[in-house]
């Protein structure tokens, strides 16, 4: 028997959706000196002759370069003489058998720069939260000190009243610093006013050091990394320019409320379906005076003074009968736009929420067929755009009383979901799933007024005619 062109086309889908959505991982490559670390979130470059931090660029949206290597990436002195490592490892291997190489994984990376007495340890989190983490080891020589990378001006820093809590941040590229000393015996930033409030002296027992690189706009975030030390980091965060919104408290309720969901859930697919449906269930009222709207409008069209005044041929003269014959009955034709327009702010709004999570999904876990669902692209999210067009399809259907009509919704709702078919897939599975209610509120509120649209049948047929 032979297979038909659209069940071809379904295997070939399916299989890219099962082998096609790469799961996580981090690629460590060696080259020419260059140790680079690239994550779903974040790119560290690193000099691996000076043993320093050399770039770091933020990837799980946009190619956004956060930070350049100033004398300040973990950059080594003995009394202001600068020292370079004598071997280095990545993960208990030795650099140089990684030439040329391209390693991947889905663990930490640990970098270790050895200076013979003593060693600089650099970890890379495997995660989703923008840490970087330092520990100096060993035996530790008089006169060693470390700077601390910044990603802004030296006038952007901010030390705590303690010493053991240096950000620094920068507004064209809203990103974000922060290292905090965990360990280390009398080990704290400087405030000389000469810029060296990001040069730590390093105690004779060593120190380890929590570091945050990424963001400032991500809250959340922050607070997860440094849970005993958010109460100052949060209020210096939202002391810099660009930093946070006025919108903020909405926000992040929403993104608390997603989070919950997710801790509830176990997942991330999930948590985004019961959001959109607690979402509709608080808009229902917007959405029952749409619907109603509409319905009475429909319900007139049967009447035989409707019917008349649009066989009228002038459309102006056309127009000003149909206004009048509303306002006759009491019907408002712009009452279904205002729910419309109240909603648009939401929407926006829970398209950045969603957005703000895309760290969180990459490292979530799979869902259904989805291995990340900050990834997006045709072929991750065909399925879900197909859904969209043939739920915005049989909408457009019920909702209308005549073919163009309803080849116009038809048309809009299949334009939207390809036009946001390169957004990350959490976004798609949020529209589906709104999409999929709204279809379901529509189909049992006219069934229930006894209003009927289209039929399939109808609907082509009326197009031939057309």
């Amino acid at each position: 028997m032979k297979l038909n062109k659209i069940t071809v086309l379904f295997l070939i889908l399916s299989l890219f959706a099962v082998i096609g959505f790469a799961a996580n991982e981090t690629e460590v490559t060696y080259l020419d000196g260059m140790l680079s670390v690239k994550s779903r979130i974040a790119s560290y470059v690193f000099d691996v002759e000076k043993g320093l931090l050399n770039e770091v660029t933020l990837t799980i949206e946009t190619q956004n370069v956060i930070y350049r290597n100033d004398h300040d990436g973990f950059y080594t002195t003995i009394n202001a003489t600068e020292v370079y490592p004598s071997n280095v490892t990545v993960n208990g291997v030795a650099v140089e058998e990684m030439q040329n190489k391209t390693e991947k994984l889905q663990k930490d990376i640990e970098i270790v720069f050895d200076y013979g007495d003593f060693q600089k340890r650099v970890t890379i989190p495997y995660g989703p939260y923008y840490v970087v983490d330092l520990a100096i080891t060993g035996i530790i020589p008089d006169g060693l000190q470390i700077a601390f990378p910044r990603v802004g001006f030296t006038t952007e820093d901010r030390v705590s009243e303690n010493g053991l809590i240096m950000t620094n941040y920068y507004e064209k590229t809203k990103g974000l610093v922060i290292w905090v000393i965990e360990d280390g015996n009398d080990a704290h930033y400087k405030i000389d006013g000469r810029g060296n409030d990001n040069v730590v002296d390093v105690p004779y027992d060593g120190m380890s050091i929590h570091g945050y690189m990424g963001p400032a706009k991500k809250v959340t975030f922050i607070n997860k990394a440094f849970p005993n030390n958010n109460v100052w980091i949060s209020r210096v965060v939202n002391s810099y320019p660009g930093a946070s919104s006025w919108y903020d408290p909405i926000f992040y309720l929403f993104v608390g409320l997603i989070d919950w969901l997710k801790s509830w859930t176990g997942n991330y697919g999930w948590s985004i379906i019961i959001f959109t449906i607690i979402v509709r269930l608080l808009m229902y009222p917007l959405m029952h005076a749409q619907n109603k709207s509409m319905i009475d409008r429909k319900k007139l069209e049967k009447d035989p003074k409707y019917i008349k005044i649009m066989s009228i041929e002038d459309k102006q003269k056309k127009q000003e009968a149909l206004m009048k014959f509303y306002q006759e009955n009491k019907i408002n034709p712009a009452s279904g736009c205002l729910p419309l327009l109240i909603q648009m702010p939401i929407f926006f709004l829970l398209y950045a929420v969603i957005r703000y999570q895309s760290e969180l999904y990459a490292f979530g876990g799979s869902f259904l067929i989805w291995q990340d669902l900050s990834v997006g692209g045709f072929v991750q999210n065909i399925w879900l755009v197909l859904i969209a067009v043939l739920v915005g399809f049989f909408n457009a259907l019920i909702t209308s009383s005549e073919a163009k009509m309803a080849l116009q919704g038809v048309l809009m709702g299949a334009l939207f979901p390809f036009m946001f078919i390169g957004l990350p897939t959490g976004l798609q599975l949020y529209w589906v799933s709104s999409q999929v209610l709204q279809f379901g509120i529509t189909y049992y509120v006219y069934k229930r007024n006894d209003v009927h649209g289209l039929t399939v049948k109808g609907f082509f047929e009326g197009i031939r005619r057309k």
